[in-house]
């Protein structure tokens, strides 16, 4: 008897050890440049134990109602973050951690999204024991418009609840079967990520699946995310979905990358040693080559993907007095400004200050050239400016108000998100809600169904102009030069004939 009832304790122990748990999507490289067909969607979870080979993802096509596979999906990766390890030679720091992280690709050969582009999905068991689920995932397509979800700095601790509502917010858009292509977060998780013998992440894990098990999360590593050693190990882990490592140097590990949802093309970047001066290896030029290089392509594919939306956590204009980023942050990312200006960016999402801000169109620290009507921006030389990090957090200051900036046109400091919502190739309406009460605080239309040409490209066109003024004109004086030529040598034959001939 104590025998059978130790082998159902081990059982029970082992089952709870390969429970998934914090289930959550991503957007696969068919969507970024690589357009990889078999990495659509990847849905991603955690096990305590490394579980192998034990679990099958099923898929349901919500259109016809047909399983579309069981075992088709095979187990794909499993990954084992080992924090114990990572951190054995840190002079300060020391974890006892290891988590499993189970990641399955699915890929056009799975599903056909020319029939149906709604999908259940259900974690199970080699034994067809329901682990978790269902859920359900949708494919973002360019012929519908585009609704994305936009926040960050949140935890999950929930000791003084400044992130329940936003999670009671995105729970509600969960259960009301509200469909969203994407969310992106502007960074900061947890506080810390890496705190607590690593237990702030992993709570972080386990909490979001409420939400990221329905939408795709596009994450921009923050500030508080990158851990003692400044790796970003278990960011990059359980949320560097879209990283290339084959861009990664020495002392450069990459965590830029781009994607195209629809009309849109979004850029993620993490220019962290720039506004924090600390850029000791001279990282910042090769970001700035990425951003370049990827704008120069966005620009090339525009006809097809007509906006250009940039992310990351740092803003470059924000008010909190006294604050060195908030004063210098437009010098410290300076290159950046001028590709967004050259490559005419139309949106820069930030979080970093806890609040809601949306700035005018401002370069170099001072207006840009913009039209606005209402609340309708067109013509606009600059990128509109918006800072998302209302997301709620026990950390630092909550519900603060910041002097007023001749940049700033709005804040509101109540926890929120924004929704950004693509109607066509010249049409952006972007909304700011407050979660508490579900209100539309603030809203605006972006219409760049005529773009300004900025200065630069007004001096370079009018640089062509003139060049090609003169070679009309010295094409003209050649001409004239010649036939005068021949003129002369005509007249100087005849007299030369007249002569001879008398």
């Amino acid at each position: 008897m104590v025998f059978i009832i130790l082998i159902l304790l081990l059982g029970g122990i082992q089952s709870q050890e390969c429970q998934p748990y914090g289930v959550r999507l991503f957007l696969g490289h068919y969507f970024s440049y690589l357009r990889n067909t078999q990495d659509l969607i990847r849905i991603v979870f955690n096990t305590e134990q490394e579980c192998k080979d034990q679990f099958i993802v099923e898929v349901v096509d919500n259109k016809s109602g047909n399983k579309l596979m069981i075992s088709q999906i095979t187990y794909y990766d499993t990954q084992l973050l080992n924090m114990t390890q990572i951190y054995e030679k840190n002079e300060t720091t020391h974890f006892n951690y290891e988590t499993f992280i189970h990641t399955f690709k699915i890929g056009l050969r799975n599903i056909d999204i020319t029939a149906s582009t709604s999908y259940n999905y259900t974690i199970i068991s080699k034994q067809n024991q329901i682990l978790s689920g269902p859920y359900k995932f949708d494919v973002p397509q360019a012929q519908n418009e585009q609704k994305m979800i936009v926040f960050g700095d949140m935890d999950s601790n929930w000791v003084k609840n400044y992130s329940k509502d936003t999670f009671n917010w995105l729970e509600n858009q969960v259960k009301s079967n509200k469909r969203y292509d994407t969310i992106l977060f502007t960074g900061d998780m947890a506080y810390d990520l890496e705190s607590k013998n690593c237990q702030q992440g992993d709570n972080w894990l386990r909490n979001l699946s409420v939400f990221t098990s329905r939408y795709p999360f596009m994450a921009a590593p923050g500030n508080h995310d990158w851990g003692n050693n400044t790796n970003f190990d278990f960011f990059r882990a359980n949320f560097g979905s879209l990283f290339l490592n084959e861009y990664n140097t020495q002392h450069y590990l990459n965590d830029f990358f781009s994607f195209d949802v629809g009309m849109v093309h979004f850029i993620q970047f993490n220019p962290i040693k720039a506004v924090y001066q600390n850029d000791l290896y001279n990282i910042t030029p090769l970001i700035v080559e990425q951003m370049r290089n990827d704008l120069i392509q966005a620009n090339y594919n525009r006809e097809n993907v007509p906006w250009i939306i940039v992310y990351t956590h740092y803003p470059i204009y924000c008010a909190v007095p006294k604050n060195d980023q908030c004063i210098n942050n437009f010098k410290y990312l300076s290159a950046f400004e001028d590709l967004f200006v050259e490559y005419k960016v139309d949106l820069y999402l930030s979080g970093h200050v806890h609040t809601y801000q949306r700035n005018k169109p401002y370069y170099k620290n001072t207006t840009a050239k913009y039209l606005k009507n209402d609340n309708i921006y067109s013509q606009y030389q600059y990128p509109v400016q918006i800072i998302e990090g209302a997301g709620g957090t026990d950390y630092g200051e909550q519900n603060s108000t910041y002097p007023e900036s001749p940049f700033m046109e709005i804040q509101n400091p109540n926890h929120g998100v924004g929704v950004i919502t693509v109607k066509n190739s010249t049409h952006l309406y972007f909304e700011h809600i407050t979660v508490a009460d579900n209100k539309v605080i603030d809203s605006i239309w972006l219409d760049r169904s005529i773009i300004q040409t900025s200065k630069r490209d007004g001096f370079e066109v009018a640089m062509w102009v003139i060049f090609a003024v003169l070679m009309v004109i010295t094409g003209v004086s050649i001409y004239y030069k010649s036939n005068q030529g021949k003129k002369l040598k005509n007249k100087l034959l005849e007299e030369t004939i007249t002569m001879v001939v008398s």
